[in-house]
């Protein structure tokens, strides 16, 4: 019996872990537009409920996927802060609006950098940029 207290213990302990990103590697395919993953920096991943990983290309792209399918199924979205290269929670990020060129390079569209401090996103941005939160992203991005 103490056996099996222990078992359901440790299968309780291992089920509440914090869920870890995966390293989003540049050609990865983006979820939602099918586009190579290209600058590490502006990369984003969400881990479903089954743990798995899915890489997307920008935060911007994130939050389109992230407002179309209502955020059902995630059980954690990571930005990459563009400053350190590091994955932090989206939740916990702070974003600057930005311009990012398109995958075939011939036009940029809007989009955001990410960063772990707020610092850092203040000293990114442009003096009439806001500083936005993850909540705010994905409630601004187009339902595409």
């Amino acid at each position: 019996m103490k056996a099996l207290y222990s078992m359901l213990l440790l299968a309780t302990v291992l089920g509440c872990a914090s869920v870890q990103p995966a390293p989003v590697q540049a050609g990865d395919r983006c979820l939602r537009c099918r586009n190579t993953v290209s600058d590490l920096r502006l990369a984003g991943e969400i881990i479903d409920n089954m743990r798995a990983p899915f890489p997307f290309r920008t935060a911007g792209c994130m939050a389109k996927y992230v407002k179309a399918n209502g955020g059902q199924g995630f059980t954690a979205i990571f930005v990459t802060d563009y400053r350190t290269g590091r994955m932090l929670p989206a939740s916990s990020a702070w974003f600057v609006p930005t311009q990012v060129a398109t995958p075939d390079g011939k036009r940029t569209e809007a989009d955001y950098l990410a960063f772990g401090s707020r610092g850092d996103a203040e000293a990114a941005r442009a003096h009439d940029e806001p500083l936005l939160r993850w909540t705010q992203v994905v409630a601004s991005a187009p339902a595409n």
